[in-house]
């Protein structure tokens, strides 16, 4: 066998591995990432949202353009 031949080889085997290995860590993530978001909304008393809106209330972001100060 030429040693070329072994040597695109080896580089199409560790091509496939990083791109398997670069896939697994986008999943990990994304698993991580959804769970985070699903507790995080299990929890009633969470702080990192505010689903009653009461910050753009608070700053006039959603108020009538006439009514603006």
């Amino acid at each position: 066998m030429d040693p070329s031949v072994i040597f695109a080889w080896i580089i199409a085997v560790l091509a496939g591995a990083a791109c398997i290995g670069a896939l697994v860590v986008v999943l990990v993530a994304e698993w991580y990432a959804i769970r985070r978001t699903i507790d995080r909304h299990r929890r009633p008393g969470s702080t990192l949202t505010d689903p009653s809106g009461r910050w753009w209330r608070e700053r006039s972001a959603l108020t009538v353009p006439e009514r603006r100060p």
